[in-house]
C-alpha cells in the first residue's frame, strides 16, 4: 500500500512535467508543419497553413504563460501571411506586439507590411503608426497589455479585418472577466464597431459600457458617443439633439458637455439653424478652452459667420483661433490663411490680407508654409507699392530658404524690382 501511495505522488509531481513536454512536443509538430510548405504556396498549401494557424491559436490560449507563446505567435503570424489571410495575420501581429513588447521589430516590420492589406488604404499608415509606437510605461500587466492592442484595433476597419478583430475583444472579455477596466474596453468595442459601420451594434455597446458598469466614469461618454452615431452616420437630428440633451441634463458637470455643445452647434450650423449654432459654439469654447477639440469650434463659428456673410466677425473668430492655439503650430497657421483668404477674395482689403500672413510668419517663422508666406507677403508688398519691404522679404526669403522653389521665384521679381 505504501509503495502505491509512493507511486501516486509521484506521478502528481511529474503530472507538469509531462503537460510541459506534451506543449514543447506541439509546438514542435507546428513547426516541422509549417516547413512542409513551399516558398509559393498552392491554394491547397494556403488552405493548410490557415488550419496550422488556427491550430496555434489554441495552443497559445492552452499554454498563455508558456515561454514559447510569442513564438507561438509569430509561427502564427508567418502562416497566416503565407494563407494570405492577411486580416488574420494583422490580429495575430497586434497581440504579439503588445503583448510582448520585446519582440524584435525586424521580425515583425516585413510580416506587418503584408499584413495591413487588410486595412482599408487610407487607414494603412495609422495602422502602421499604431504598430510601431512604444506601449505606454503605465502598461503593465498581460491583460492591460492585450487591452492596449484591442484599442489599437478598434481603430482599424477593413472588411475582412472586422470579424477576427471582434473575436478578439470577445475572447479578451472571456480570459479576463474581472478585468477592472472592462468598461472602457466596451467602449472600444463599440469604436470597433462605428469605424466598421456596425451602427446599431455600436450604440448597443456603448450602452452597455455605460449601464452595466455602476461604478463607470464613462457613463457621460457612452452616452455622447451614441449622440454622435445618431448625428454622423445615421442622420437622425431628431435623436441626436434627445441624446445630446440627455447629457446635458443628467451631467452637466462633465467633462463632456464641451463637446456635447460643440457637436449640437454643428448639428444647427447643417440644418441651417445659425443664430442657435454661434450660442452653442460659443459655449463649447468657452467649456473647452485651448483643449485640441476646442479647434473645431473655433473654425465652425468662423463658417457660421462667413456663411451669414458676417465677414468682419470671421476674420476676428480666425485671429482669435490663431491666437488660442499658438502653440500649435499647423492649426493656427491654418487659420491665419483662412483670413488671409477671406481678406482677399470676400473682404477685398488688401491690408487686412498682409496683416493675417504677416501674423503667420511672426508667430511661426520656421513653419514650412513659411516660404510660401514671404513670397505671397513680398507680392502684396508690391501692389501696395511698398518696394522697398517687398525687396527685404524676398531677399529674407532667398537667404533663409536658398534651395526653396520660392526662393527661385523670389529672385526673380527681386531682380525685377532691382532693375
Amino acid at each position: 500500500m505504501r509503495n502505491l501511495l509512493f507511486a501516486f505522488a509521484a506521478l502528481i509531481v511529474a503530472a507538469p512535467c509531462v503537460c510541459a513536454a506534451d506543449a514543447a512536443a506541439s509546438l514542435n509538430f507546428y513547426k516541422k508543419q509549417a516547413l512542409t510548405l513551399s516558398a509559393e504556396p498552392s491554394r491547397e498549401e494556403r488552405a493548410f497553413a490557415k488550419t496550422l494557424a488556427n491550430g496555434l491559436g489554441t495552443w497559445v490560449k492552452q499554454n498563455p504563460k508558456n515561454a514559447s507563446a510569442a513564438e507561438a505567435l509569430l509561427l502564427q503570424a508567418r502562416l497566416y501571411v503565407r494563407a494570405e489571410a492577411y486580416e488574420n495575420a494583422l490580429v495575430t501581429l497586434f497581440m504579439l506586439r503588445y503583448m510582448y513588447p520585446e519582440t524584435d521589430l525586424a521580425l515583425l516590420n516585413p510580416l506587418m507590411s503584408s499584413a495591413v492589406m487588410a486595412v482599408q488604404p487610407k487607414q494603412r499608415e495609422l495602422a502602421t503608426h499604431l504598430f510601431t509606437m512604444a506601449l505606454p510605461a503605465e502598461i503593465k500587466t498581460p491583460a492591460q497589455r492585450q487591452a492596449q492592442a484591442l484599442f489599437a484595433l478598434s481603430k482599424l476597419s477593413g472588411r475582412e479585418l472586422y470579424a477576427p478583430s471582434a473575436q478578439a475583444f470577445e475572447e479578451f472579455f472571456a480570459v479576463n472577466p474581472t478585468y477592472e477596466n472592462s468598461d472602457l474596453v466596451e467602449l472600444w468595442y463599440g469604436d470597433l464597431h462605428r469605424v466598421n459601420g456596425n451602427y446599431l451594434a455600436a450604440i448597443s455597446q456603448y450602452k452597455k459600457a455605460g449601464e452595466l458598469y455602476p461604478k463607470t466614469p464613462y457613463r457621460a461618454a457612452s452616452l455622447r458617443l451614441i449622440g454622435d452615431i445618431y448625428a454622423d452616420n445615421l442622420k437622425d437630428t431628431a435623436n441626436a439633439m434627445g441624446t445630446y440633451t440627455q447629457v446635458l441634463r443628467e451631467f452637466p458637470g462633465s467633462s463632456e458637455t464641451g463637446i456635447v455643445y460643440k457637436h449640437m452647434a454643428i448639428l444647427d450650423e447643417n440644418n441651417k439653424q445659425y443664430d442657435s449654432a454661434l450660442i452653442n459654439y460659443d459655449k463649447a469654447i468657452e467649456l473647452l478652452g485651448t483643449a485640441p477639440t476646442a479647434y473645431e469650434a473655433y473654425q465652425g463659428k468662423a463658417d457660421v459667420y462667413i456663411k451669414t456673410k458676417n465677414y468682419t466677425s470671421a476674420y476676428q473668430t480666425l485671429q482669435q483661433t490663431a491666437a488660442a492655439f499658438s502653440a500649435d503650430e499647423q492649426n493656427s497657421t491654418d487659420a491665419l490663411l483662412k483670413a488671409a483668404d477671406l481678406a482677399q477674395k470676400k473682404m477685398r482689403q488688401p491690408a487686412l490680407y498682409v496683416q493675417a500672413l504677416e501674423k503667420a510668419l511672426l508667430m511661426h517663422p520656421q513653419s514650412p508654409q513659411a516660404p510660401e508666406l514671404m513670397y505671397e507677403l513680398g507680392r502684396s508688398y508690391e501692389q501696395q507699392k511698398n518696394n522697398v519691404q517687398a525687396i527685404a522679404i524676398y531677399k529674407k526669403l532667398i537667404i533663409n530658404h536658398p534651395t526653396d522653389k520660392w526662393a527661385s521665384r523670389a529672385q526673380n521679381r527681386l531682380s525685377r524690382l532691382e532693375k
